[in-house]
């Protein structure tokens, strides 16, 4: 999913990828070998609910440990690897300031951490696929704060999907009111939703002036010292107390928060953004169905009929901000 005609968006809480670059001739990655990394790329992110599960600490601990952990690997990548060369659209940083583009960096840094630890939060009170389906629900909110300017102004196709994602969010309370999931959680993941769409509004900004490596590097960065700041603060800022914690919090960052996250950006290349949109959309269904198999989830008819139609309006919402305005 797009944002601003400057990056593509996995529907999970990390997960900005140029998107200036994707066309199919600019690549000599085969197009069936990127739908297979893209696939491979949205099990992984599928997996976020079952590892902070199962790493141990609190939902404040692990989502630090989960960008902590993510931090050297991205940053490393973001000195090995060359800049792309800027784009005519593109000003340069001094163009604007660098004090301008810190301010950006660190709203961002503070947006996404705001995202991960209401999505972490909604991840131990509810059920898994509910916790990621709402979180994704950010397309929807950044076409509504679209209608007042603070993000490009949607298409007439958004308000045809915008009731089918209201139906679906109603749905999936409906079903933790039915006594599977909290809709406590729930009203998390709308919150993570919402904080992520200020988040992805603000990086629609930064991708004008500096490369992806750079943004999603110093983000991170940002976002390690909020969480660590916050959760120190309330005394929450735990370590895992054995092997089994901290492998699933070293997945959780190194597989999860940078790998899958570079496979992403790796698969987009060679995909349209529509395909590569859809394709990702595996995230939910894999954690409603990891939830359901590892977690002893149970689902109802609730959570079928509020995952089909929460899909179906992410698959318009990001269809309608892919046109041209």
């Amino acid at each position: 999913m797009s944002h601003a005609g400057s990056s593509v968006c996995t529907p999970s809480a990390t997960k900005c990828v140029d998107a200036g670059a994707i066309k199919a001739g600019d690549s000599h990655v085969n197009p069936l070998w990127a739908i297979g990394l893209l696939l491979f790329a949205g099990g992984l992110l599928g997996m976020s609910p079952i590892l902070v599960r199962f790493s141990g600490v609190s939902a404040d601990a692990s989502a630090f440990w989960r960008v902590a952990l993510a931090a050297p690997l991205l940053c490393a990548t973001a000195f090995l690897v060359p800049a792309r060369p800027a784009r005519p659209d593109q000003a340069s940083p001094t163009s604007v300031g660098k004090a301008v583009i810190a301010g950006w960096m660190v709203l961002a840094g503070v947006f996404f951490a705001a995202d991960l630890i209401a999505c972490h939060v909604a991840i131990e009170l509810t059920t898994a696929g509910n916790a990621i389906l709402l979180a994704n629900l950010a397309p929807v909110i950044i076409g509504l704060l679209g209608l007042v300017g603070l993000a490009r102004r949607p298409g007439r196709m958004f308000w045809f999907g915008l009731p089918f994602a209201g139906f679906g969010a109603w749905c999936l309370f409906r079903a933790s009111d039915a006594g599977t999931g909290s809709m406590a959680g729930d009203a998390f993941g709308l919150l993570a939703a919402v904080f992520y769409a200020g988040y992805l509004i603000v990086i629609g900004r930064l991708r004008r002036h500096i490369g992806a490596a750079v943004t999603m590097s110093g983000t991170t960065v940002v976002t390690a010292i909020v969480i660590g700041v916050f959760a120190a603060i309330k005394g929450d800022l735990v370590a895992p107390t054995d092997m089994t914690g901290w492998l699933a919090l070293a997945a959780l960052g190194i597989l999860v928060h940078a790998l899958g996250q570079g496979m992403v950006s790796v698969g987009l290349k060679s995909v349209d953004e529509a395909t590569g949109s859809m394709v990702l959309l595996v995230q939910p269904f894999v954690a409603t169905l990891l939830g359901a198999l590892v977690l002893g989830e149970v689902l109802n008819g609730w959570h079928m009929l509020g995952n089909i139609a929460v899909v179906f309006a992410l698959l318009i919402a990001t269809r309608a901000r892919r046109r041209p305005a």
